[in-house]
Formats: C-alpha cells, sequence, structure tokens
C-alpha cells in the first residue's frame, strides 16, 4: 500500500477525473462570477452617470421655470396696477358722464320753461347792452 499511495501522491500531473471536473466548473464559475460582478459595475456606473445628467437637466429647468415664474409675476403685477389706474380712471369718468349728464338735463329743464316764461333779453344775455347808453369820451373826462 504504501508504494500505490507514494506513486498517487508523488505524481503531481496526474489529476482525479471527478475532481477535475469540480475544479473546472468552480474555474468557469468563478470567471462568470467576476464578469457578472463587472457588468454589474459598469451597469451601476452608468446609471449613476445618467442620474449626474438628469439632475443636471432638471436643475436648469428649475431655474428657467424659476425665471419665468419671476417674469410672469412682475407682468402679472405691472397689469394689477394698470387694471387699479384704469379703473380709477373709468370711475371718474362716469362721475364725469354723470355730472355732464345732470348740467343737460337742467339746461334742457330750463329751455323747456323758457318756453312758458317770458324772461327779459337783459338777463339771459348780461353781457349785451340793452337800452340808450351815453358815449364815454376820455376828452371830457380830463380837462387839463
Amino acid at each position: 500500500m504504501p508504494a500505490s499511495i507514494a506513486k498517487a501522491g508523488s505524481s503531481g500531473s496526474e489529476i482525479d477525473p471527478p475532481n477535475a471536473m469540480v475544479d473546472e466548473k468552480r474555474r468557469k464559475r468563478m470567471i462568470s462570477n467576476r464578469e457578472s460582478a463587472r457588468r454589474s459595475r459598469m451597469k451601476r456606473q452608468k446609471h449613476m452617470e445618467d442620474l449626474v445628467t438628469e439632475k443636471s437637466i432638471l436643475e436648469r429647468k428649475i431655474y428657467e421655470d424659476k425665471q419665468k415664474h419671476v417674469a410672469l409675476w412682475q407682468r402679472h403685477f405691472a397689469l394689477e396696477s394698470e387694471n387699479k389706474v384704469l379703473t380709477d380712471e373709468k370711475l371718474k369718468l362716469a362721475e364725469y358722464l354723470k355730472n355732464l349728464r345732470q348740467i343737460l338735463a337742467s339746461y334742457n329743464a330750463i329751455e323747456s320753461d323758457q318756453d312758458h316764461l317770458e324772461v327779459s333779453d337783459r338777463f339771459l344775455n348780461p353781457w349785451q347792452v340793452h337800452g340808450s347808453v351815453k358815449s364815454i369820451t376820455a376828452s371830457g373826462m380830463f380837462k387839463v
């Protein structure tokens, strides 16, 4: 027996066929696992790069949207101010129109009353001179 043990143990090139299959499977599995881990790392790195790119795109979009929001808010504020000015002007013009209508109504009422009343021209046209008026000359006023 010692000779057979020595024979089997002394030769390193002789490998037991069932153990050789197990070692070969193990080696292939290790290579496959390494390749799978490498693919997984690459996939994770690609995903991380995609996320960084998406983050920068979203940050730029947020910045642009904020700029648009500020511009729209300023425009809204300007329109509100203009609307207030126009509303105030409308109220003033409505009051002015109301007063003009009252004046017109008063004038029409006076005109219709004039048809029934005899009013002297003297009162209707006070700027016109009626009757005999003596001329005033400057030569008679100042005697030197």
